[in-house]
């Protein structure tokens, strides 16, 4: 009880565009975990094959991927307020596409249309909780993040599980309808309640953009006003150094300890860590709703309560994760915790029993994500403020080009190998990215981020500033 009430002083205490941004996570929250449940459901009751569904997910992904560095561009040209009323609009208006939409290249289109957009929507949560925050308090608030779309998303799953249920006892509903309503609506009975739960999740949403609107606009930095006074010739002529500099220098190229600097670099290290987690996630994660229905026989109401549970778990176990990483350092926090979840993830791969694969979930998937709020605040603090846009954009950029191209693979697998293969290849991944947090930063007890961040953007102007 302590521990809510320390959080609840937290929100109390945070800054206005801090509270509204967490407002409007938890009112979409619902509508997020209605769709994780049942899209892929949807489509497998269109008559889609796993393969199909990797495929709508790879370019969704691909999508996102591609677009990481050019959001990141416009929330730095646009704002962080204007990015996300934009964004949430737009998805608002793609999302409706992909459920109203039933043949494979309109599905394929809207999806990748979906992802391009969303990827505003990952660039700029990071940068601008970090904006509007204090740095003794973006523990919590990261962590408190996760929690609010948490648990707003178990309500979300818990609902997308009962609202198929729901709609199969209106006989109306599964009937043959009117033409206009033919046109937009499934044929087929089983797509048909999925269809309408989706749609629901869709009017749920529109509630949180009203705390968008209510953002106070982002201030400007004063070099924005004087960079832009910058000339065409200015640029050309810092073009022309430069590029003196790499051709007069390209020997060192070779330098051992150029290349030590580079690939020691917290940028580097947590974008690859990234990558690594992205490309295990993709491989089983799009497929879990599909594993626990066909595989292990639930329905998608055992299944919602199941989903819930473990998101519910999740976001109990992230609000102990700050006073975790206070213990044990950010980094070795998060290293331990994902490695306790990776012997869960190999026996729920391989279990053939609902029951067993009920209580593994939840467990897994706490132990994996609680200090995901913790690690988003560790990797912003370890780069220099002014790299903070592009990290967060190398990160995201790594994880979902990475998700992208397992995503198809392990859709692939799934048809040829069945579901074990994936959890196996998955879990190897996962022990790649641990390895690679725990030999760059978890060594110490309780490292220090602004002096690792000090040490990061002293190495990069020492490796810039030697020829290449």
């Amino acid at each position: 009880m302590s521990l809510l009430i320390d959080y609840v002083r937290q929100f109390v205490h945070l800054q206005r565009n801090a509270r509204l941004y967490l407002i409007s996570n938890a009112l979409s929250g619902v509508s997020l975990g209605i769709l994780l449940l049942l899209y892929n459901l949807y489509l497998d009751a269109l008559g889609y094959r796993a393969d199909f569904i990797g495929a709508v997910q790879f370019v969704a992904t691909v999508g996102a991927g591609l677009a990481i560095f050019p959001a990141g561009l416009c929330i730095d040209r646009l704002g962080g307020k204007t990015v996300l009323i934009v964004a949430s609009l737009l998805i608002g208006l793609l999302g409706a596409g992909q459920i109203l939409f039933r043949q494979p290249l309109p599905l394929l289109i809207t999806a990748f249309l979906a992802g391009v957009v969303s990827a505003a929507l990952l660039v700029v949560n990071a940068p601008y909780l970090t904006q509007n925050s204090l740095p003794a308090e973006r523990s919590h608030l990261f962590s408190l993040n996760l929690v609010v779309t948490l648990v707003t998303s178990v309500a979300g799953r818990l609902l997308g599980g009962a609202l198929p249920v729901w709609f199969r006892q209106i006989p109306w509903l599964i009937e043959p309808l009117p033409f206009p309503l033919s046109a937009l609506l499934a044929p087929q009975p089983e797509a048909r309640v999925y269809q309408l739960a989706l749609m629901s999740a869709g009017l749920l949403a529109i509630p949180s953009l009203v705390p968008l609107f209510l953002l106070d606009p982002d201030p400007r930095p004063p070099e924005e006003q004087s960079s832009k006074k910058v000339t065409l010739c200015a640029l050309a002529s810092n073009l022309r150094k430069h590029l003196r500099e790499i051709v007069a220098g390209w020997r060192h190229w070779l330098d051992r300890k150029l290349w030590r600097l580079w690939l020691g670099n917290a940028l580097v290290l947590l974008t690859l860590e990234q990558g690594l987690i992205g490309f295990g996630a993709g491989l089983f994660i799009p497929y879990f709703n599909l594993f626990f229905v066909h595989q292990l026989g639930a329905s998608s109401w055992q299944f919602g309560l199941i989903d819930g549970a473990a998101t519910a778990f999740t976001a109990c176990a992230t609000l102990l994760a700050p006073w975790l990483a206070a213990r044990l350092g950010k980094a070795r926090a998060v290293v331990l915790t994902q490695a306790l979840s990776l012997p869960l993830m190999l026996v729920l791969g391989f279990s053939r029993s609902l029951l067993l694969a009920a209580l593994l979930y939840p467990l897994r998937q706490g132990a994996m994500d609680m200090t995901m709020g913790v690690l988003q605040a560790f990797s912003m603090e370890v780069v220099p403020a002014r790299w903070r846009g592009l990290a967060n954009s190398s990160y995201q950029a790594a994880y979902w080009i990475a998700y992208s191209l397992s995503t198809p693979l392990g859709g692939i697998i799934i048809v040829w190998q069945g579901y074990p293969s994936i959890f196996l290849l998955a879990a190897i991944s996962y022990s790649l990215a641990i390895l690679v947090l725990w030999r760059g930063f978890g060594r110490d007890r309780q490292p220090e981020e602004e002096a690792q961040a000090e040490r990061t953007e002293k190495g990069a102007v020492k490796a810039t500033a030697e020829p290449h």
